[in-house]
Formats: structure tokens, sequence, C-alpha cells
């Protein structure tokens, strides 16, 4: 977000050609009051994440005017002028809330945030914060509390954008100047410096706004973050100062109509959008087409009239002149005040929150953003400015496991315990507590229908067994390995983010999940060729069946288990021996963070068995291997007693999310999964 001067309230309307626009403060002041309402909780604005999009806008119209007018007056662009007006503008304040959210992060946060955290303050001090959320949204952490500095993605993006568009402008200016005249009339060299822009800013919304769309529509986590899908509305803001020229002849009819339509599209998103819209892609055009109208009917001298009439009521420009310091504010205040409501805060907490965030926000807004600002020594030379961001940017910058070998021994080791003498892994490492499958590369993510594999235990043998599903698949991977080295096998993995092997379509964020669809049958294929494995294992999370009439024509539908059951029977059709390890226990809740917050009393961070089970996909492969005869392993008495299941067990901890085993603990499992498989399964073993 950028600033523009305030006018004061008794100053008289603002003139046709002036370049203060009291109506874009009143826009900010709408577009953070959609953040703040929609993080606060209001269920009746669920799309009010769209006010970011409205600052993109806003943004990317003044920040681009300033550069415009620079090189039609000079023919240049100062860069190092521009930069320091940006350093002076942005850091100070976002400084401020790194520290606040760093020092909150430590007396606050159990120990397992702090890493992640630490990671993301980095992130967010480069402005490079963006790609790490989206490089951290895989399912495998949708579980994962959300980091106090998650909004700074937006600046993020702002800043990766502000370093790509004036170098882009250069480039223009240079071909502009190169294939003039000399001595050409001054009007006809500013006409054609204009048409290399609008050249220029056509080139970044056309390709931005296409790869929007895709990438939105095949990896939706990411693509909320990433710069590249988010270009072309910062670029939107550039084209309306690019073409201003032309702009601002519309007719005042057309510029009043163009202002209350904006405002009506700006409120409509916020209204009817949801978290389940594909965002940002097509559907960000309302929003930022609607902001647009508003700035270009406030063209012309209409700054003060028609619908901005609204945006100019002084307490709208109050909050405008704070919607940096709102927007940086508020958010880091909700998520601390969330882990104080155990994770859930109430609508009427998080409205508190949301005016309370007025008062560091008008603190910040006055003894850091204006001085910083307004600073005459960083003022007089641009270096300095520089320096001082740089510097800002800088500052801010035991035991052998046991785990399931104690159960073995002593089965009530199984039964939550209050405390463990030492805990592996770590609750700080729980999360990359991983399978060497994920290092490996051997695992497929949600976009792609590629199929990957990897070969475990002795690469050379004649005896192949192959380990097929999801996440819950791969987390045997450290058990089997040791099991195949153990048995002479080679052992395959062919496994995919949140797609079990199932011949039937599955529902995945809402929609049919086709990737999954089309990665099966092209596993299928490579099982049951002649290269095909003697025996597959499988094991699969829980997921919904998708809707008949959200799937294409021709693509089967059916029951869960009725498409686990189908898929192994296909397999054993065709020779193959198949033997499904039922799923894990599922709990309700991030078992490293629980772990963190009660090493006193550990058993806060237990299930209910039955709980636990229900949640996951242990009835429904259960039902499967029935009603096929498949034949099955249940490790679940590893997991739970009789009543609940556990977070540490034998000094080790179990889970590295809510579902998911950590690696430490798949591999103190070998000789449990191996004894079952032995009496429960074809398998060939070793004597």
């Amino acid at each position: 977000m950028t600033s523009a001067t305030v006018k004061p309230p008794n100053e008289p309307a603002v003139k046709a050609g002036s370049r203060f626009r009291p109506d874009i403060q009143g826009l900010r002041a709408i577009a953070v009051g959609l953040v703040l309402l929609y993080h606060a909780g209001l269920t009746w604005l669920p799309g009010g994440y769209v006010g970011v999009d409205v600052f993109f806008v806003i943004s990317g119209f003044l920040i681009t005017g300033m550069l415009v007018r620079q090189s039609l007056e000079k023919g240049r662009i100062d860069l190092a002028d521009f930069y320091a007006r940006r350093i002076r503008r942005i850091l100070p304040a976002a400084t401020v809330v790194l520290v606040f959210v760093a020092i909150f992060t430590l007396v606050l946060l159990p120990r397992t945030r702090w890493e992640s955290i630490g990671t993301e303050i980095v992130g967010s001090a480069l402005y490079l914060v963006n790609w790490v959320f989206a490089d951290g949204t895989d399912y495998l952490d949708a579980g994962s509390a959300a980091s106090p500095l998650q909004h700074f993605w937006t600046l993020a993006v702002e800043e990766q954008f502000y370093i790509v568009w004036p170098a882009l402008l250069i480039g223009l200016l240079w071909l502009a100047g190169r294939g003039a005249k000399r001595r050409s009339d001054p009007d006809m060299q500013r006409a054609r410096i204009r048409r290399f822009l609008q050249i220029g800013v056509g080139l970044v919304i056309v390709p931005s706004f296409v790869w929007s769309i895709y990438y939105t529509q095949t990896n939706p986590a990411p693509a909320y973050f990433v710069t590249t899908t988010r270009l072309w509305e910062l670029a939107i803001g550039a084209a309306i100062a690019i073409f201003v020229v032309h702009l601002e002849k519309i007719p005042h009819k057309a510029g009043y109509i163009l202002q209350g339509g904006g405002l009506i599209a700006i409120l409509a998103a916020g209204i009817f959008f949801t978290d389940a819209t594909a965002f940002p892609g097509y559907a960000a055009l309302l929003p930022t087409l609607g902001a647009a109208a508003v700035i270009i009917g406030g063209m012309s001298g209409r700054a003060t009239q028609g619908f901005a009439v609204v945006l100019n009521v002084r307490p709208m420009r109050w909050v405008g002149d704070l919607s940096y310091s709102l927007y940086l504010w508020h958010w880091p205040l909700i998520i601390f005040a969330t882990y104080f409501f155990d994770g859930t805060l109430p609508v009427w907490a998080g409205l508190v929150v949301v005016v309370l965030a007025v008062v560091p926000s008008w603190l910040s807004y006055r003894y850091i953003e204006q001085p910083f600002r307004d600073w005459q020594r960083l003022k007089e030379k641009s270096v300095r400015a520089l320096q001082a961001g740089g510097s800002l940017m800088v500052a801010t910058a035991e035991g052998g496991p046991q785990g399931a070998e104690v159960v073995e021994e002593e089965p009530g080791a199984v039964e939550p315990v209050k405390e463990a003498e030492s805990i592996n892994p770590d609750v700080t490492e729980a999360q990359e507590d991983l399978a060497v499958a994920y290092e490996d590369g051997c695992h497929g993510d949600q976009v792609a229908s590629t199929v990957k594999s990897c070969v475990y235990g002795n690469a050379d043998s004649d005896y192949v067994v192959a380990v097929v599903g999801d996440s819950h698949a791969t987390h045997w991977v450290p058990a089997l390995e040791k099991i195949a080295e153990e048995n002479d096998w080679r052992l395959e993995t062919y496994t995919k983010s949140a797609c079990a092997l199932n011949s039937v379509a599955v529902d995945y964020q809402g929609s049919f999940y086709d990737s999954c669809y089309d990665w099966n049958q092209k596993v299928m294929d490579e099982l049951t060729g002649s290269d095909g494995p003697d025996h597959v294992i499988v094991s699969a999370a829980s997921y919904p069946a998708a809707e008949s009439s959200d799937v294409p024509e021709g693509v089967n539908t059916g029951g869960i288990a009725e498409g686990l059951g189908d898929a192994w029977t296909q397999l054993q059709d065709s020779g193959v021996g198949v033997t499904a390890i039922l799923d894990t226990p599922r709990l309700d809740l991030d078992v490293p963070e629980c772990v963190a917050e009660h090493p006193d009393d550990l058993t806060e961070c237990s299930e209910k068995r039955t709980d636990a089970i229900e949640a996951s996909a242990y009835n429904d492969m259960q039902q499967a291997a029935e009603d096929t005869e498949t034949e099955a392993v249940d490790l679940t008495d590893m997991f739970c007693s009789a009543e609940s299941c556990s977070a540490v067990i034998g000094d080790v901890l179990v889970w590295r999310d809510q579902h998911h085993m950590t690696a430490t603990y798949a591999e103190s499992l070998t000789s449990s999964l191996q004894r079952e498989l032995r009496g429960e399964s074809s398998l060939e073993f070793s004597e």
C-alpha cells in the first residue's frame, strides 16, 4: 500500500487536473475495512479479503502516476529517489511490527511456532515472504495455525512488482528515445513515450492474468500468494495512470456511473465471495475493475462529487490515512488473541481486537510513518534512505528413541502419559521429520498427474513390492524400507498428495480432484503391466466421494469403500497380491503444538480412540477389505489404548501434525509392522 498527502478538510474542492485524490483515501478506508471485518470473522462478509486487491489497484495507479510524470517531464526515472521514497514510506512501520511479532511469539506462543515464524520474519524483512507461504501451503500443513505475519505477503508482492516495473519502464523509455528523431517536437516525444508505456503495461497484464486463471484452477493454495498471479492487479492501476490522458476525457455522467458501479462491485465481491471462491483468477476482476472504475470516475474534478461524496467524509479519510498501519497491526493482534481463545476467536472478540488495533496504528502513523517519511536528512540524499532501509532489513532478519518398541515389551506403554523424560523428535523439528520419499522427490503434489516412483531396499531384487497411495501410504515408508532391506525386496513407491489408490472420483477442497483420477488410471496401468510388482501395499487417508453432478461424463463415481475395493480387485485379477494397512487414527488437534503447550500434562494431547478412528479412513478401508477379501493389517493398538490415542509413546512424538506420523515413530514400528505382515499377508519374507 502507498500513501497520498492528506488535504485539510477546510480546503476547497479538488480541481480538475489536481494530483491529490481525496476519494482514494476513502477508497483505502473501504479496502482496509473489508479486510479488518473479514479477519474479525463477520459471517456476512466472507469475501472481505478482496480489500487487498483494491489496495493493489490503488498502489499501481499512484506509484505509476508518479513514475510516468517523472518520465514525461525529465525523460528518465530516478530509481534511487524512487526506492528511497518506498523505504521511508514502508520499512520503518513494518520493522516495528516485525519486532513486536518476534517478541510476542517468544513470550506467548509455543516453541513449535518459533522456527516457522522466525523464517517468516526473515522473509517479511526481505519482502519475499509470499513465496514462503506459497511453498508452505501443502495440504500436509493444512492443520497448522495461521501465522501472525501472513498479511505481509501483500507487501512482498508490491515490493517485488516495484523492482520489476520501474526497470521495465526504464527499458521502454530507452526504446522510445532510441527510435525518436533528434530535436523532435516535445509533444510528439511524450506521445511516443506514452505509446511505449501502453504497450508495456499490456505485456504485464495479459500474461499475468492468463497465468492467474490457470494456476488458480490447478493449484489454488499457492496461487493466492505468488507474485506472478497478482502482477496484473497492480498493472491495472498502472494502466489507469498510463492511459489517464484518454480516461480523464470521459463525460461527467459516465464518471458518476463508474463511481457508483465500482463501489457496488467491490462490496458485492466482499459479500458474495467466500473462501471457496477460486481466487484470484478471473474472480479478482470484480474487485479490481471496481476499484479501477472508482479511480477513473473520480478524475476531472469528480474526486469530491457524485458517489465520491461518501468517500470524502472526514472519518473515511481519517481511516484511509491510517490504512497502512491498520493493515500492519490488526492481524498479529488477531492471531495472538486467537491463541488466548484456544484457537477459535469469537466474532465479538474479533471486533474488539479490530477496534483496539486503532491505538497502535495511530501511534505508528503519528510517530513512525510521518516522521520517517518527512525526515529531511533522509529526503536530502536518496542514498541515506537506501542505507537506512538496508540496515532495517538486516536487523530484522538426546538418548535413543524407543517409541513403539516399548509397546512390544510393555503393551500398557501405549496409554497416554502425563510427562516424558525427553521427546524425540523435538516439537520444533516435528514438521521436518518426514519419510525420505519427500526429500527424494518421489511424492507427487496435488497438481500434476505424472507418476513418480523411487526404489528402496534391494534395487536388483527379483521380488518387487510397491507401496501405493497418498501421504498415509508414504508415512509407512520408513518402516517398509527397513523391512525391504531385511527381506531382500525391491520396494517401489507410487504416492501422491491427497490421492489414494481408488477407482472412483473423489472430492478435494470442494471440487472433483481430476489429477488424482488421472493419476490413478496411470498408476493402475503400471501396476498391472508386464513390469508390474509382485505385491502391492496400500494405505489411505479419508476423502469424500465427488458428487456425480460435478464430474465429467465417463468418470466413475460411487462410494469410497466401493472405489477402494474395486481398485484392489483389479490388481488381484491381474495376478498382483494386495495388502491394505488400515488407516492410522486422526486426532483433532495439532499434536506438536499441544505437546509444547502442555509438557507437564501430555494427556491433554490425547484423543478418544473411537473419535480418532471415525475421523480416519479406517472404516472405509476395513469395509473394502471385507467386501473384496483383501488382506489387511491393523496397527491401531500401537497408537491407542482401549480408550485413547496418544501423542507421545516411549518418549517418541507420534504425530508431526494431526494425522501424519513422524518418521521417527514410523521407523520404531518396523518390527510390529513386519510381524503383522507376516501373519496376515501373502508377502514373501526371508527365513
